[in-house]
């Protein structure tokens, strides 16, 4: 019972970190993107 409760909570954070990684990268790229539009659609 111990075994099966460690490997699930195991699971659930690896699914955790990977969430959280894929969600900064996804807000890197964003970023990246909006710094080139607003460079190039500058007003100034």
């Amino acid at each position: 019972m111990f075994t099966i409760l460690t490997v699930l909570t195991a699971l659930i954070s690896i699914m955790f970190i990977v969430s959280v990684a894929s969600t900064v990268t996804a807000l890197r790229r964003e970023t990246e993107e909006d710094k080139r539009l607003h460079g190039k659609h500058s007003v100034f």
